[in-house]
């Protein structure tokens, strides 16, 4: 099922003309909450310095410098909504978001969601 979905979003990459393939990449989409942070001394705390809230995401520093995007940049998950940038994660991930949710149940049904196209707004 999973590939399903990623050769239906790798489609629509390809054939829909308003995608721009500049602005636009397929990406690993997954959750996090203050629980799963357990390595970092201030789990409430983003690397923008601001406090983690509904509506934001962690980008993997190679879409960061991709894009050339700063903190506070709005980027849109096609199928999850439009997201504000406010955290970067370590520098081992490769073409991956994590949007910031509270409940950890929540977040753990969410799990992983492959071929998600990522745009930036604006």
């Amino acid at each position: 099922m999973r590939i399903f979905f990623t050769l239906i979003a790798a489609a629509l990459v390809f054939w829909t003309g308003n995608l721009s393939a500049n602005k636009n990449i397929l990406v690993s989409v997954t959750a996090y909450t203050p629980v799963w942070n357990q390595c970092d001394s201030t789990p409430f705390i983003t690397a923008s310095n601001r406090r983690v809230r509904k509506g934001i995401v962690a980008l993997s520093r190679d879409l960061e410098n991709k894009f050339n995007l700063k903190f506070g940049d709005k980027v849109r998950l096609h199928g999850l909504g439009v997201f504000e940038f406010q955290d970067r994660m370590h520098r081992r991930w490769k073409r991956k978001v994590d949007i910031f949710m509270w409940d950890y149940r929540k977040a753990r049904e969410f799990g992983r969601k492959d071929g998600v196209v990522f745009e930036i707004v604006g």
